[in-house]
């Protein structure tokens, strides 16, 4: 059994405009799961995440808590706390905080992202 808490994981953080940590609870080059990838995102105050699709992931994002505007595609609707959101392979997403507090999601993915593709993806160095 693989128990890990999200406390303990040390996450990506992701500067401005972009402002966000991304831990990743589950993943092959963490738990060595094979078929999904689950971990937070949460996005600053006044910042986003970057508008980025996977070509062959399907993902979703559940808010925790905060609030905001989840884009997918062209349209663009209100993400608050309960909200579940699924987005297709190929979709271009992307969360933006309007809220004065963290806007925590709990995402998966499906097949999973390797890691230099989860970077990439997300704009980030490997």
């Amino acid at each position: 059994m693989h128990i890990v808490h999200e406390d303990d994981i040390k996450g990506d953080h992701i500067e401005a405009p972009y402002k966000r940590e991304i831990k990743h609870l589950s993943a092959p080059w963490t738990l060595g799961s094979k078929n999904l990838w689950i971990g937070t995102s949460t996005v600053a105050p006044g910042n986003k995440t970057n508008a980025h699709s996977h070509e062959t992931n399907e993902e979703v994002f559940y808010c925790v808590s905060g609030n905001g505007i989840m884009i997918v595609d062209d349209e663009e609707k209100e993400y608050r706390q309960g909200n579940l959101v699924y987005v297709p392979p190929g979709c271009v997403h992307q969360v933006v905080n309007t809220g004065e507090v963290p806007l925590k999601s709990l995402c998966s993915v499906s097949p999973p992202f390797e890691e230099k593709q989860f970077r990439d993806d997300h704009d980030m160095e490997s």
